[in-house]
């Protein structure tokens, strides 16, 4: 009667075990890539995939493979912020790629701001105005009165001109780190910029 009972036992363990659902096989991208590039704003994707299946970039379908597989992608105009897609055929895992031509945009600027501020220089004296308007200063001694110091736009090219009292001679500007050609001064984001005139008494 024992043998029996362990015999039923170990009959039902396996019907329940036969009637469990399968775990289903790991995910895995069936995507692979020969081409992934990035020229200028021309993206060109080439490679292997499931047959006849929709491929995505990034999540938007792109292309279609063929009935052996292959796929090729191009798309202009296209961008990317990292230089890296997910290439996928409807598959549970999407196949990173690296674009190669591909280089990262800078950080952008947006709302940044920077300086350009008047150093007085020489023992004359002047004024320096600024297009776009910003910096009005007239220099004195021992420094300068007005608007020395004015606040733009980041990458904004600011022209500054120089006009010496009547009692002085402009000399020109000393050349200093971001203003050494003060006709184009490129504004830098949260950097101060100083230019100095030099003005001569007569």
């Amino acid at each position: 009667m024992l043998l029996r009972k362990v015999i039923r036992l170990a009959i039902a363990g396996l019907l329940v075990l036969m009637g469990a659902p399968l775990a289903p096989p790991a995910a895995h991208a069936t995507v692979s890539m020969s081409r992934a590039e990035l020229s200028g704003t021309r993206l060109r994707i080439e490679g292997q995939a499931t047959a006849n299946r929709a491929i995505t970039v990034d999540g938007v379908a792109m292309g279609l493979s063929d009935a052996a597989g292959s796929f090729r992608i191009e798309r202009d105009p296209f961008a990317t912020a990292d230089c890296i897609v997910e290439v996928n055929d409807g598959s549970a895992t999407a196949t990173p790629a690296s674009l190669s031509g591909c280089t990262v945009p800078p950080a952008s600027t947006a709302g940044a701001t920077g300086f350009i501020s008047i150093v007085r220089g020489g023992n004359g004296h002047g004024r320096i105005t600024s297009q776009p308007a910003g910096i009005d200063c007239t220099i004195t001694e021992p420094g300068g009165t007005g608007t020395c110091t004015a606040e733009y736009a980041a990458g904004t090219v600011v022209r500054l001109d120089a006009r010496p009292a009547a009692d002085s001679s402009f000399l020109g500007w000393r050349a200093t780190p971001g203003c050494r050609d003060p006709s184009k001064v490129m504004v830098a984001a949260d950097i101060i910029i100083s230019c100095q005139p030099v003005f001569a008494l007569r």
